[in-house]
């Protein structure tokens, strides 16, 4: 048999069935824990058999400095950007002294630059990739008066927390937005690695385009790298060139994919920054994240003694991630559609992975009722939806 090109990379995850479809997330469902206590015993045991435990953190801290370590570039109009200038803002009304080291390579580097700033004074550090995990966990433990903050990281100590945040919630409403504009049926998805967090994202957005045009296809290019601006517009201009796209999404952190869409006169949607600024004629909305909010929140924590060493990932109800207003733009409809879901969503009576769905192989990877946990969705997806072509 013909070995599918995910599993040759990975193993195919597990997934989850709660009774009566319910979710595995924490949710408001107390009627139904009420009348059925051996389910409900069952579900706070699977949270607690995978959920990663808040520690306590050390006691309070003045935050005079703070240290930044981003894989990628503070001004790629991206997911770095957007970063960094919520902690210039945060820091400004801190009167904190920013400590900036941008472009940092996953190359073994990371550990010297960190403790560089550590010795420079910095009480605070924050960095944006999973693949320093390994390098912080090090750091948090040799230095536990230092607090440690990774975003789109999985690991955590009493003083290093990581932030993921449910985006696959807003990547569904985005996918709704480009179903219902579309004209040719034919969709552009530009990702960089192929990891469980960018996998979930990719299927969540197909869910949303096929709910509002079934027949609609998401052709999808990789890059293997998030930062690379000039690859990740090579291969949009690829992807252009052979099919009839008149939408397309990215999920890299330079904003090249959307510039090559836009000078071609396709739609755009963008990713962890606004850039409609950029796009007038072609933007329709973007995947955001509230990192001010949170950064504040954390530092708050770091000064008052109550900070948690935890994974964050919360969902578009606490507001950490959100869809961008749309724009004039989106077709009319869009917006009613998109707000209708999102209130199911917080409401918890829908979580974007909830069968039946079927693989691009034609195989039902979740049957009427079941739902992924959020152990396969952090770790284990590996599969691709009905309606992705991966090229």
């Amino acid at each position: 048999m013909k070995q599918r090109w995910f599993q040759s990379l990975f193993p195919i995850g597990s997934r989850d069935t709660p009774p009566n479809g319910g979710t595995s997330r924490t949710l408001r469902f107390h009627k139904w824990l009420v009348a059925f206590p051996a389910a409900a015993m069952l579900l706070v045991a699977c949270w607690f058999l995978f959920r990663v435990p808040p520690r306590p953190g050390g006691g309070a801290v003045s935050i005079t400095d703070i240290g930044i370590l981003f894989n990628g570039n503070i001004e790629d109009r991206g997911y770095v950007q957007a970063q960094y200038e919520a902690l210039v803002s945060v820091a400004a009304e801190r009167g904190a002294k920013l400590h900036v080291r941008s472009s940092v390579p996953v190359d073994g580097n990371f550990p010297v630059l960190a403790e560089e700033l550590i010795r420079q004074g910095c009480q605070a550090i924050f960095s944006d990739n999973y693949m320093f995990d390994d390098d912080l966990l090090r750091l948090a433990a040799a230095h536990p008066d230092v607090y440690f903050l990774n975003a789109s990281g999985m690991v955590s100590a009493d003083n290093l927390c990581s932030c993921l945040g449910r985006v696959y919630q807003v990547r569904y409403l985005s996918g709704i937005v480009a179903g219902m504009q579309t004209k040719t049926g034919q969709i552009g998805y530009i990702v960089g690695c192929l990891t469980p967090e960018s996998i979930r994202q990719l299927d969540a957005f197909t869910i949303g385009v096929r709910k509002a045009n079934p027949g609609a296809v998401v052709y999808v290019r990789h890059t293997d790298d998030w930062n690379d601006g000039e690859k990740a517009a090579a291969m949009t201009s690829q992807l252009l060139d052979a099919h009839q796209i008149d939408v397309l999404t990215a999920h890299v952190n330079p904003v090249s994919p959307l510039r090559v869409a836009n000078q071609r006169g396709v739609y755009t949607i963008g990713n962890n920054y606004d850039n409609r600024e950029l796009f007038p004629e072609t933007y329709l909305t973007a995947c955001l994240f509230d990192w001010k909010a949170f950064f504040s929140a954390r530092l708050n924590e770091c000064v008052q003694g109550r900070f948690t060493g935890q994974l964050y990932w919360d969902d578009i109800e606490s507001g950490l991630v959100s869809l961008a207003p749309l724009t004039d733009l989106v077709v009319p409809g869009a917006g009613a559609a998109v707000a209708a879901e999102q209130e199911r969503m917080e409401k918890g009576q829908y979580d974007v992975f909830f069968g039946p769905v079927t693989d691009t192989y034609g195989t039902l990877q979740l049957r009427e009722g079941e739902n992924l946990s959020d152990e396969t969705l952090l770790h284990s997806i590996f599969w691709l939806v009905d309606g992705v072509v991966m090229e």
